[in-house]
């Protein structure tokens, strides 16, 4: 387990220092906020959508090292995939986060 503490310790500070797609996009197709009064988690998401694929991702706001890189993670994985493609992400990294901790995840749902 100490591997992925490890990987999961590098994927964050990376993204954290140097996160990818962060800005406002325009023109787009959607868009939502996110904020989280408990610690004060501010996001905006944009996304551009053509013909069902996710043609630009993007984020701006602010918030801990933690919400920042899942916001970049996020963007870098979602760019170039179809809507059912994002929507199946979305439910295996659901079904990552919220199983028992004592679970041994399936690492190759998500990849790193």
């Amino acid at each position: 387990m100490s591997e992925i503490n490890e990987l999961y310790q590098q994927v964050i500070l990376d993204h954290n220092r140097n996160p990818r797609n962060y800005g406002v996009l325009e023109p787009r197709s959607h868009s939502a906020e996110g904020y989280n009064p408990l610690c004060g988690d501010h996001y905006n998401i944009y996304v551009l959508m053509q013909d069902e694929v996710i043609k630009e991702v993007r984020f701006s706001g602010s918030g801990c090292a933690i919400s920042k890189s899942s916001a970049s993670i996020m963007t870098t994985l979602l760019k170039g995939k179809t809507k059912q493609e994002a929507e199946q992400i979305m439910e295996n990294f659901q079904d990552l986060i919220t199983s028992p901790a004592e679970a041994d995840p399936d690492m190759d749902k998500l990849g790193k």
